[in-house]
């Protein structure tokens, strides 16, 4: 397969072409991103670290390496004393649930646990699933994952309200983003019927989720003044001291047969990275390390074997029964696993609250 001589971009990915030098867009135009500094951090959190308080910040933690080694950072180079917040999503997977319990643990940190004794995360993708089906995998992939950003921001506010806390500092980072990529996507103009008929549904599907799982814990009632930090805009990322510290200092770990460490917190991880190259030709894996490599934070040959591992070890017929024991009909499923996504596809900005980061 033919990909950008730079990153590890395939040219079946929708919207890249390579120029007369082998460069994708993406590489074409990249302009590295320079920290803003510490210094700056100390400054910018200064006004909101209450010092008399039991605690004086927030850190959302999934499980994974980045959010852990956010908190990491909050606790032993900050000085701050945080609450971690941990928003439940009901597709947690076993090595996050043992991170967050020993992590919280080794730094004397307390766990605040967020979610719905009724599964309401797990019932969202499965009706937004059979909803977004009939348009195929763009628009299913695009929703996957927003009960949980969204969770994510509600649970962090909700905990900062309750304790008088008016700072949070979270864990993603520019350098693993994918919004580049999707900005380059040409979606298909829905039709008027479409348009009328699917947004007045999902806008009623919005606010049921609204009502029923946010509640008054977002939005206006956020806390007053509250300061939202993203640490990783202030501090270099890089995976292997990321990895390297927290393992060493924290007992964090991954699973022994994971070819990476990147989203090892979630157990739709699979389904959205197997769905992304259905929709857009590349998968979610090969867009985070087409970034690691183009900022030259992975080494190229290493980020395409590690890529084609996890390729390889999908399993479509795992992925459908796990949609099905979620609830999703058989006939849904098969409108996305067997349909050809390059005669359909919203661009995923069409509905409102789509997103294609992660705040973890």
């Amino acid at each position: 397969m033919e990909r950008c001589r730079k990153c590890i971009m395939p040219v079946t990915a929708k919207g890249i072409t390579l120029n007369d030098e082998g460069l994708c867009q993406l590489c074409h135009e990249y302009r590295e991103y320079i920290p803003i500094g510490e210094d700056l951090l100390r400054s910018d959190i200064a006004p909101h670290v209450q010092k008399s308080k039991k605690y004086n910040c927030i850190v959302p933690v999934s499980g994974g390496r980045d959010s852990t080694y956010a908190l990491y950072y909050a606790v032993r180079h900050l000085g701050l004393k945080p609450i971690a917040v941990h928003n439940d999503n009901d597709f947690e997977t076993e090595i996050a649930t043992r991170n967050l319990d020993v992590v919280t643990s080794r730094l004397n940190v307390p766990l605040v646990r967020v979610g719905t004794k009724k599964q309401l995360a797990k019932k969202i993708v499965a009706r937004k699933f059979a909803m977004n089906a009939p348009f195929g995998a763009q628009l299913v992939v695009a929703q996957t994952c927003e009960a949980c950003e969204i969770g994510f921001e509600s649970a962090a506010y909700k905990i900062a309200r309750k304790n008088g806390i008016t700072l949070i500092i979270w864990g993603d980072s520019k350098d693993e983003s994918t919004d580049g990529y999707h900005q380059l996507v040409p979606g298909r103009v829905p039709t008027l019927f479409e348009r009328l008929f699917f947004s007045n549904i999902m806008h009623l599907f919005a606010y049921k989720y609204y009502k029923y799982c946010m509640k008054s814990d977002y939005g206006y009632n956020s806390p007053d003044g509250l300061k939202e930090i993203h640490l990783y805009d202030y501090i270099r990322w890089d995976q292997n001291v990321i990895v390297d510290t927290i393992r060493k200092h924290l007992g964090w770990d991954a699973p022994e047969d994971s070819p990476t460490t990147w989203r090892i917190d979630c157990s739709l991880v699979p389904l959205v990275n197997y769905l992304t190259e259905q929709a857009y030709g590349v998968s979610k894996i090969e867009l985070g390390f087409s970034n690691m490599v183009r900022n030259g934070k992975m080494d190229r040959d290493d980020a395409l074997q590690r890529a084609e591992r996890i390729k390889k070890n999908a399993d479509v017929e795992k992925l459908k029964s796990s949609l099905r024991e979620i609830g999703v009909a058989p006939s849904a499923i098969d409108m996305v696993f067997c349909s050809d996504d390059t005669k359909k596809g919203f661009s995923p900005g069409f509905v409102v609250g789509a997103k294609s980061g992660f705040k973890a």
